[in-house]
């Protein structure tokens, strides 16, 4: 091989091993959270998304609560409007299973903006070891008929996450991402996308105090030893 041929050779080398770094440092970046709202012991997080003119969206807080409290809150459809302010409607369509459902849920919008509505698969899981509690729901198609007047959301993802502490109380994370099928107004974008998540997070720190809500002591959550539900 003559020089000149290692010389274009070895610059080739470099050029892709500078392009792979670029790259990967692109992703890097791309995979990081940004803090934009830190209030109330509550953080909420935005991220961009490939191929969507929408962030994902992370909200993160403490509460004081048992793990099977704060799961029967977020599941039971009948409390959903007391922690989701857009909540207008939300109903077990089909238990498929302890740890799996699917649920009817109809967003309200402020006018003029047509409501949404979704049906999601939702699956719940807790670790054996780590006792960590997560739900993943996401929107399905084609299992229910259009209802007049909601516009029917088919790409939605929402990830809860519920992390005993030591010292005592649980971590909550919950993750959005979803397309709203149709054009959004960019200040119900801006609500939506920091508003809903600490407003929802801040209802439910207030909600976990309330002794009426009992947990319904379902058998795929297990407490830490020794403490109360």
């Amino acid at each position: 091989m003559t020089s000149f041929i290692k010389r274009r050779f070895l610059r080739f080398v470099l050029l892709s091993l500078a392009s792979l770094l670029l790259a990967i440092t692109a992703q890097s970046h791309a995979d990081e959270w940004t803090l934009a709202r830190d209030k109330d012991g509550i953080r909420v997080y935005t991220k961009p998304v490939a191929g969507s003119a929408l962030n994902a969206v992370r909200g993160v807080t403490t509460v004081e609560s048992s793990l099977g409290k704060l799961v029967t809150m977020i599941r039971d459809p009948s409390l959903r409007p007391r922690w989701d302010n857009f909540c207008g409607e939300s109903y077990l369509i089909k238990q498929l299973s302890p740890e799996e459902e699917l649920v009817y849920l109809h967003s309200k919008m402020p006018w003029p903006v047509s409501d949404r509505d979704m049906v999601n698969k939702v699956t719940w899981r807790q670790d054996p070891k780590s006792l960590v509690v997560t739900m993943h729901s996401v929107a399905t198609r084609d299992l229910l008929a259009p209802v007049k007047g909601r516009v029917r959301v088919t790409q939605a993802v929402n990830d809860w996450q519920l992390t005993p502490l030591a010292g005592g109380g649980v971590e909550i994370s919950t993750t959005v991402h979803l397309d709203p099928a149709g054009p959004l107004p960019s200040w119900l974008i801006n609500s939506l996308s920091i508003e809903s998540p600490y407003d929802v997070l801040k209802r439910l720190k207030a909600l976990a105090s309330d002794d009426s809500i009992k947990n319904q002591q379902l058998e795929f959550v297990r407490e830490r030893s020794g403490e109360r539900s």
